[in-house]
């Protein structure tokens, strides 16, 4: 069964509570990058990462810039040229979630040229939870998006306009791709998705929540930040704005290379985000 792996609502929410965290605590004077990872399941013995970004948070200026990733992004791994979504595939096949989350940190910091010191990986299951958790999310879709997928038995038909999804038809909001943007269209949803859904749950969370929300994802997250700190983020959340923060598709371009297609990263622009 394919599952969705690119809905990283949780995973953000932990990844920005962390950060306000230790900001709170003054245990920060450098500048923190936080991998964030969807996870996509095309049956029971190997996974996908679907969906790979990076927030940024500028400490001193309180700032954050989340960094989607391209699936077809070209990185040297073990010597040889691969999209990186395939070395999620490769570790999770020779140590599952451990190792596939270490390996994929270690390559998102060979591609931003930066250090990257923890990651969030979450599945869609997490998602849909929450979600459902907070009575559905409100959004505005520009456009008709169907698709239909016999052999998955998959439907995707949603009508143009102002709607309420809750947590099944976000996976599959989510899921979509096939309008004439394919994956570029697809993360730039996923970023909208996300401020959204985000923003909404900062206004209702209360504290006694924190755990709820995590209890409802736990068994769909890997992560090395200290959840039980989260609920910190209730007092100093307000204090940076969401909405005002930077949300990019790493700097690069669309080439073939023989047969194989990839985004093919523009170190000068990247060096320029991190300046």
């Amino acid at each position: 069964m394919k599952s969705l792996g690119k809905y990283l609502i949780l995973a953000l929410l932990l990844a920005i509570m962390g950060a306000a965290v230790y900001l709170y605590n003054n245990r920060l004077a450098q500048n923190v990058n936080i991998l964030l990872l969807g996870v996509d399941s095309s049956d029971k013995y190997t996974r996908h990462a679907d969906t790979i970004m990076v927030m940024r948070f500028e400490v001193k200026k309180k700032k954050i810039t989340f960094i989607s990733i391209p699936r077809d992004t070209k990185v040297i791994y073990r010597g040889k040229a691969r999209k990186i979504n395939s070395v999620y595939v490769l570790n999770y096949n020779e140590g599952k979630y451990s190792k596939a989350n270490i390996e994929m940190l270690k390559i998102a910091e060979t591609v931003i040229k930066e250090k990257v010191s923890y990651y969030a990986q979450v599945d869609y299951g997490g998602v849909k939870n929450v979600v459902d958790y907070f009575g559905g999310v409100r959004l505005d879709i520009p456009l008709r998006m169907y698709y239909k997928d016999e052999a998955d038995g998959l439907l995707i038909d949603f009508q143009a306009g102002p709607q309420t999804l809750d947590g099944a038809a976000a996976v599959k909001y989510l899921r979509f791709r096939k309008d004439l943007k394919a994956d570029v269209g697809r993360m730039e949803r996923q970023q909208k998705f996300m401020f959204i859904l985000a923003a909404m749950i900062m206004k209702k969370l209360k504290t006694k929540d924190v755990i709820n929300v995590y209890s409802s994802v736990a068994t769909c997250l890997n992560t090395n930040f200290p959840p039980d700190k989260a609920v910190y983020l209730v007092s100093v959340f307000n204090e940076n704005d969401l909405y005002g923060s930077s949300k990019i598709i790493l700097p690069g371009e669309a080439v073939y290379e023989g047969r194989q297609a990839y985004w093919k990263p523009d170190s000068t622009k990247i060096a320029e985000l991190f300046k």
